[in-house]
């Protein structure tokens, strides 16, 4: 029978049906708003329950009713709503970009401090995240019996068991990767108590069968089991089949977001996020690449009339000549490596012959500059690079995969499943359910990719040194900025 992995993002939710050999065999989407202005960016919380609905009742649909032996989910992290005794929402979700606690986190900086966030946790310390969110929240007159983020609230729905899981929890910031457990020194210092918490359970414990109206709702059966979830970036990696230490994958959405898998937590002066991984025994890292996919579709949007495979056949036409025009992605300021939040987007080194797909080229190659600049970071760190496991919308680009692999040096492996976080949920629920015995095993069965090779010697060289001179150049515009 198949399983279902459902991944409620940021402004949607995906639902994929699938076999135990990977076929998929239905898809649902739905999609829904984010609210606000400025610092205050909510969501309806209820409209992640009727999102999955629909998602799940598509898929149904597809199967003509078929039954479905588990299911399992994978969220955004670091959304939080205030709800009741009957776990029922107070206000709004405040999702993971609000930044109105920012007085919150200033204080928890001084105690217990930046590094002591980050050594904890895993992850900088934020104003976006719970331990500064939850005492804002409280005193904008949210004081919840409890506070659920999109995981909790939706095992809540399905089950009637509100669990967390280590991936979610290390984003709230109130959770130890070290001790698989709240952190009670930063729970007093953010007045949290650990009853208006979710309990924690491994990612793929089984929850409980599906709720009678749940399950009403979506067409399934009742008491179809339902397994812990994870936070969708590492439901990507196991959707991706990122299974082993050494393993290295990539993103390349609105952000790209770079995730190794080793043995030990990766605690870096970068502050890449290190947590725990669903696989037992083995940690992901994460270094999140602001607006390095917004880059090129702001330029687009802007500028071009051309659509995509118009853009891509210009960039193509080009590549061969070589030039010294570069941009540096930071249109929301450089987060990663160096926090540089002042820093501006910028192209240097074009003139009169230059053109717009030249200027496509250099967002192209200044993105994978960036990328490559974040690989050495790993690479110094004891997280070797062996090869690249790419999704997202530059996986659909034959000349941004190219560029890639040409900087990086390494092979890169394209899903050919591009819904990788609702599949690594699928996964999860085909592991918990004893369809596959384990998530190496999971992968081999179900995860599918394709192959692209490294450029010739002679490209890869000439991107070492237009790396090099990249490098100069971002020397000079940190300066400007500080």
């Amino acid at each position: 029978m198949p399983v279902i992995g459902i991944d409620v993002g940021t402004t949607g939710t995906k639902a994929i049906a699938v076999s135990e050999d990977g076929t998929v065999l239905a898809k649902g989407y739905s999609g829904y708003a984010l609210l606000g202005e400025g610092r205050q960016i909510e969501q309806d919380a209820d409209e992640w329950i009727r999102a999955s609905v629909f998602a799940v009742k598509e898929c149904v649909k597809a199967m003509r009713g078929a039954p479905v032996e588990a299911i399992s989910l994978s969220t955004q992290g670091g959304s939080t709503v205030a709800v009741d005794g009957r776990l029922r929402p107070l206000g709004m979700s405040w999702t993971w970009m609000d930044g109105r606690a920012q007085e919150e986190a200033r204080q928890l900086g001084n105690a217990p401090g930046e590094e002591y966030f980050y050594k904890t946790t895993g992850w900088k310390l934020s104003p976006a995240f719970d331990a500064a969110k939850i005492p804002r929240m409280k005193k904008e007159g949210q004081t919840g019996r409890k506070y659920l983020t999109t995981l909790e609230y939706m095992n809540y729905f399905l089950t009637g068991r509100d669990a967390v899981d280590p991936t979610n929890a290390a984003m709230r910031q109130l959770f130890s990767i070290r001790d698989n457990d709240w952190d009670d020194t930063i729970l007093q210092a953010a007045g949290i108590k650990r009853n208006e918490l979710p309990e924690i359970l491994p990612t793929g414990a089984l929850l409980g069968g599906l709720r009678k109206e749940a399950a009403e709702k979506m067409g399934l059966f009742e008491g179809t089991p339902v397994y812990n979830g994870g936070h969708d970036q590492y439901c990507a990696s196991i959707g991706a089949g990122a299974t082993s230490a050494g393993d290295m994958l990539l993103s390349t959405g609105t952000t790209w977001v770079v995730m190794g898998i080793a043995q030990k937590p990766l605690f870096t002066d970068t502050y890449i996020a290190p947590g725990i991984h669903p696989i037992r025994g083995l940690y992901g890292s994460i270094a999140s690449l602001a607006c390095s996919g917004a880059s090129l579709q702001w330029y687009k949007n802007q500028f071009l009339n051309e659509d995509w495979e118009e853009l891509n056949r210009g960039v193509e036409q080009r590549i061969a000549q070589e030039n010294d025009v570069f941009f540096y992605p930071y249109l929301a300021g450089a987060n990663y490596p160096v926090w540089q939040p002042a820093a501006k987007g910028t192209f240097t080194g074009f003139d009169l012959s230059s053109d717009k797909f030249d200027f496509a080229r250099a967002i192209m190659e200044g993105v994978a500059f960036g990328l490559k600049r974040a690989l050495a970071d790993f690479e110094k760190n004891g997280c070797p690079v062996r090869s690249l496991k790419i999704m997202g919308g530059a996986a659909k680009s034959g000349i941004w995969k190219h560029i890639i692999a040409a900087v990086a040096g390494v092979p890169i492996e394209q899903m050919r499943e591009t819904d990788t976080c609702a599949l690594g949920a699928a996964m999860i629920a085909a592991v918990g359910a004893g369809i596959c015995p384990d998530y190496a095993k999971a992968a081999q069965a179900m995860v599918h990719t394709d192959r692209v090779e490294p450029a010739c010697a002679k490209e890869t060289a000439y991107y070492e040194g237009k790396y090099s001179r990249y490098m100069e150049m971002w020397s000079c515009i940190e300066r400007f900025y500080q």
